[in-house]
């Protein structure tokens, strides 16, 4: 398998990492996820930078931040809103699943 290939990564929500394990996980510089939780992609756990945890889940956001300002050229407010976009689209596509999968109501003639 060549080097450059990505493997799926799984990541509970329950799962707490450091600033440290965050950035070496994402390869970013921590100034960069610092200005993350600035902007309110990412909320951490904790008083101050070196306290701070993260949830497992803020790797597929910083991942995602990252792409949006590398592919696309989006300043950091507007990844934050691009995220937050995102995921009212998915949470409204779950609610629209929820609902399908409901039973259709019986008309009682």
């Amino acid at each position: 398998m060549p080097a450059d290939t990505k493997q799926p990564l799984v990541v509970l929500d329950e799962e707490e990492i450091s600033l440290s394990e965050l950035t070496r996980a994402c390869r970013v510089h921590a100034e960069w996820v610092m200005e993350l939780v600035d902007e309110g992609v990412i909320e951490p756990r904790g008083a101050a930078a070196p306290q701070w945890r993260f949830s497992a889940t803020s790797i597929v956001r910083v991942e995602k931040a990252r792409r949006l300002q590398r592919d696309l050229g989006v300043n950091l407010p507007g990844v934050a809103l691009a995220l937050e976009l995102l995921d009212r689209i998915d949470a409204l596509e779950a609610r629209l699943r929820a609902a399908a999968a409901l039973p259709e109501p019986h008309n009682a003639d």
